[in-house]
């Protein structure tokens, strides 16, 4: 109660047996208040403009009186008995101040705003799921190609390539549990796992009516959809960007292969036995300097590039998915990072790799783009 009250109650024992003064079941109130002349209330409804001692006649039982006047205020709780009287004195105060109440908590206004570089991120599908984890890639620019010179190849010319804006990046290849939950929703087939278990190993075997990088477009196709994000392949160039991560190295640890940095024949994982050969768990080794897991080994990754024998901007494009030109040599398209066979020199992060469109194999997966 806010006020301060004083109050004092005499309990007259008399009882006022007077059927004229008292009914049954009802009890007398005297009252007195300080300042003098108050309005009374009696649970909420004014009863008198008191003069100096009023007596209210109130039902038996508990009942709430206010006494106010002058902008001040007491209030008090009285428990009327049967054929008895009950004196009280009021004393009135000016209130209280309402005590400040904290502001409600402001509705937080989600936006879609550019994320910092190395940030990881997850969209949210439309039954408020979960997308891939995805990693912020700054904008830049670096060399790409054989810049070590270990290979003679289709890894020339050695050339700089400049990224104008920040794009994200999956932060490892598409899992079992993303694509089979796509795969679920869209009514199409779930790819085998070879018998190496689904979950939070790296999709593989991607095939609808045999169609491995369509598939894979399908997949971003459809988060797209579900995110409002645009979601894709990412190009040969952002590839190779985000793997090699500022170095310029075979590897973005360094020139040698190492001990259990990745999963390769002759990468020393456990998940490379002669007599155990397997995908490896995604995220099972260290994240490069941009947070991206298993750019070297596990399985090669489709780019959305063009396969050409040498350098000549096609990199930096992706090929519209329902185009067929000799340019690009028919439906060939880039992979990128290697596979679990391959050895050391094929899981460098400027080695080029092909395949046809159609292809599917228990080396080949995916991981995605998307524009900030």
């Amino acid at each position: 109660m806010n006020n301060k009250l004083i109050l004092q109650s005499t309990l007259f024992s008399t009882f006022l047996c007077t059927s004229a003064l008292l009914q049954a079941e009802e009890g007398i109130l005297a009252l007195t208040t300080d300042p003098p002349n108050a309005e009374i209330y009696v649970d909420g409804q004014l009863k008198a403009n008191l003069t100096p001692v009023i007596l209210l006649h109130l039902p038996a039982g508990k009942h709430l009186i206010e006494a106010k006047k002058d902008n001040k205020e007491a209030k008090l709780e009285v428990l009327i008995s049967d054929n008895v009287v009950v004196h009280n004195k009021m004393v009135l105060e000016a209130p209280l101040p309402s005590p400040k109440l904290p502001a409600p908590p402001r509705e937080e206004k989600i936006e879609k705003m550019p994320k910092k570089p190395g940030e990881v991120f997850r969209d949210s599908l439309k039954d408020g799921s979960l997308g891939p984890k995805m990693v912020v890639i700054p904008a830049g620019e670096f060399r790409m190609g054989d810049i070590q010179g270990t290979i003679d190849n289709d890894e020339k010319p050695v050339h700089t390539v400049t990224i104008n804006n920040s794009f994200a990046m999956g932060r490892h290849e598409v899992t079992f549990a993303e694509y089979d939950y796509f795969a679920q929703q869209t009514g199409r087939e779930k790819p085998s796992n070879e018998g190496w278990g689904r979950d939070n190993r790296p999709v593989i075997n991607v095939s609808w009516d045999n169609v491995s990088w369509d598939d894979a477009m399908a997949y971003a196709e459809w988060l797209s959809g579900q995110t409002g994000r645009q979601y894709r392949l990412p190009t040969e160039a952002e590839w190779e960007y985000a793997a090699r991560a500022g170095t310029e190295t075979d590897y973005w640890w360094g020139n040698q292969i190492g001990e259990n940095r990745a999963n390769c024949d002759g990468c020393g994982s456990q998940w490379n036995r002669w007599d155990h050969r397997q995908t490896a768990p995604v995220c099972s080794f260290s994240v490069n300097a941009f947070g991206l897991c298993d750019t070297v080994g596990n399985v090669v990754e489709w780019t959305c590039s063009g396969y050409m024998d040498k350098y000549s901007s096609y990199e930096s494009k992706c090929i519209d998915k329902n185009r067929v030109d000799e340019s690009y040599h028919g439906s060939l398209r880039v992979v990128r990072g290697g596979a679990l066979n391959h050895g050391p020199s094929r899981v460098r992060v400027s080695n080029r790799d092909l395949g046809i469109r159609d292809y599917r194999s228990y080396t080949v997966g995916f991981r995605l783009a998307a524009k900030m």
